[in-house]
This record gives structure tokens, sequence and C-alpha cells, in this order.
């Protein structure tokens, strides 16, 4: 199995056994290396990889939308909505204005958020039970989108 293969299939295996937190901060990770794609593509003047990596970063911030419990999340979902809103219409606009440094702030801003739901996650879990986090990609770039059973990238 080439090294590609093998990441997708730990990413399935991981994707498999996560839990709603563990979900999340995958999401975060995807969408994270989709900017980061996003960006070196921008820089190679890549249009057709530049096109894709920021439809899949779409892809993966609707799903994270979509997990959002808008009746029982309160003024926390408000916020998140917020949030993912904004990263859409900077999205768009990095896209349009060809813009990389406007991507790299927002995978900064993801960076932190994603930070508060380690800490979620580590609060929920029972001590002595921690499982290691989903690593990113070090070669993000290149690797095979992750399908799960409810959305396909």
């Amino acid at each position: 199995m080439s090294r590609p293969n093998n990441q997708l299939a730990y990413q399935e295996a991981a994707v498999r056994n996560a839990g709603p937190v563990d979900l999340v901060i995958i999401l975060y990770d995807i969408l994270a290396r989709d900017l980061q794609g996003a960006i070196a593509a921008m820089e190679a003047r890549d249009i057709e990889k530049r096109g894709a990596k920021i439809k899949h970063g779409f892809l993966a911030l609707q799903q994270l939308e979509g997990t959002l419990n808008m009746e029982a999340g309160g003024e926390l979902a408000k916020n998140m909505a917020h949030f993912y809103s904004m990263m859409r219409k900077q999205m768009i606009q990095a896209e349009a204005a060809q813009d990389p440094a406007v991507l790299q702030e927002l995978i900064q801003l993801l960076f932190s958020v994603r930070e508060a739901w380690v800490e979620v996650k580590g609060k929920q879990e029972p001590a002595g039970t921690e499982q290691p986090a989903f690593p990113p990609a070090k070669s993000a770039y290149e690797q095979p989108a992750v399908q799960s059973a409810s959305w396909k990238a």
C-alpha cells in the first residue's frame, strides 16, 4: 500500500471510531489542509487546484455547519454559525482576489477554535482514557478526500 493509501486508510478508521467532538476536530483539520492547499495553488498559479481545494473546503465547512443544533446549542451554536459564515465569506473573497494572506489568517483563526474543541474533548474523557488526536498530514496537498457515510468530499 502506498503512503497516500495508508494515510487514507488511517483517516477512514479515525472517522469510523470518532465521537462527535472528534469529528468536528477532524473537519477542522480537513478545512485547514484545504486552505493550505489553496494557498500553495495560488502561489503556483494553479487555478484548477486552487478551485478544487476551495471547493473541498466549502464542503468541510458545510458539514461543520450541519452539525450545529441551533435549538439545543443556544448562544454557542449561534456564535459558531456566525464564525462559519465569516469563514465562507472570507474564503470567497480570498479566492476572488487571489489573496493567500486572507486564507492564512483564516487558518490561524481555525486553529484557535480547533484548540477549544480539543479542550472540550479533554474534559469529556475520563483520566487515562485519552486517545491520540487525529494528526494533520505532513503532505496534505495531494491526499485523497476523506469520505464518511453522510457526505462525500
